[in-house]
């Protein structure tokens, strides 16, 4: 006789703790938006917020009518939770600063003016989360990136976007950047060098276009990078379970190096050493 199939092992649920400091989170990161100066108020986002669990494709849902906001747990399932709030951060970004808070806004932005910009505000999103991190949780970029080796790990995809790839590395070399030009965790930062790369030209001329977003101006550059290099980059951004921690952040660091023409600053490296 066959045995009965198990039923399905319940979500695995936020504690009461847990809710408490995402929210606190959240609070924390809008004042820290208006001490940047970077939004005025948060008046157009007064909304009560709630973590439900929802087997479905989508993070955050506004719904501006009921006054809202929810932040789905689902991907909290396979996640720390501390990857689980830099989504929660990056997301709120959308809402608070860029107002593309839902799946529709980001495609009518697409459709509006075309995959590149809607790459841009995520590198964006992912900038500014980064910088939270640094200033107020007190993150160095290897600690940082550990949160990335988790999301590669956790959500690895064999498939190969080149729009997402593009956005990985644009969002490396932004908040690489940034930890290295300001090593000093009291270090305030106040410029913002957003990279928008396209990885067409790797194959055909050893370099990477990007184009430079700063707050006074916009650039045309090129960066350092030979196929075998775009190759790691491909290795980390699909990793499979083939790289260690360790493994993985030297892969990233190293290309960041290149791509700048720098030294990893001994700190930095010293941090990576003791992994």
């Amino acid at each position: 006789m066959a045995k009965k199939a198990k039923g399905a092992s319940p979500p695995k649920k936020l504690t009461t703790a847990q809710e408490t400091t995402l929210i606190k989170t959240l609070n924390n990161f809008g004042n820290w938006l208006r001490e940047k100066k970077i939004i005025k108020d948060l008046s157009h986002i007064d909304h009560v917020v709630d973590m439900p669990f929802a087997n479905a494709d989508w993070v955050m849902k506004v719904d501006t009518k009921k006054s809202s906001i929810s932040f789905n747990t689902y991907v909290f399932q396979k996640c720390s939770f501390e990857y689980y709030q830099s989504i929660l951060v990056h997301e709120f970004f959308h809402l608070a600063v860029q107002k593309v808070p839902n799946k529709e806004d980001a495609t009518r932005v697409k459709d509006d003016f075309g995959e590149p910009l809607m790459k841009l505000i995520d590198i964006e999103a992912d900038f500014f989360t980064a910088l939270f991190f640094k200033e107020k949780l007190g993150y160095s970029l290897v600690k940082y990136l550990e949160l990335y080796f988790e999301g590669s790990t956790v959500f690895s995809d064999n498939r190969i976007r080149t729009s997402k790839l593009e956005r990985f590395i644009g969002t490396l070399l932004s908040i690489s950047k940034m930890f290295i030009d300001h090593p000093k965790a009291s270090q305030k930062v106040t410029d913002c060098d957003l990279y928008l790369p396209t990885i067409t030209p790797v194959y055909t001329e050893s370099s990477l276009h990007v184009l430079v977003i700063r707050k006074e101006h916009i650039y045309f550059d090129e960066i350092q990078a030979e196929y075998g290099d775009f190759v790691q980059i491909k290795e980390c951004y699909t990793n499979v379970d083939t790289l260690t921690k360790k493994g993985y952040i030297e892969h990233l660091l190293k290309f960041v190096c290149k791509a700048f023409n720098i030294t990893l600053p001994e700190k930095i490296k010293a941090e990576l050493d003791n992994l």
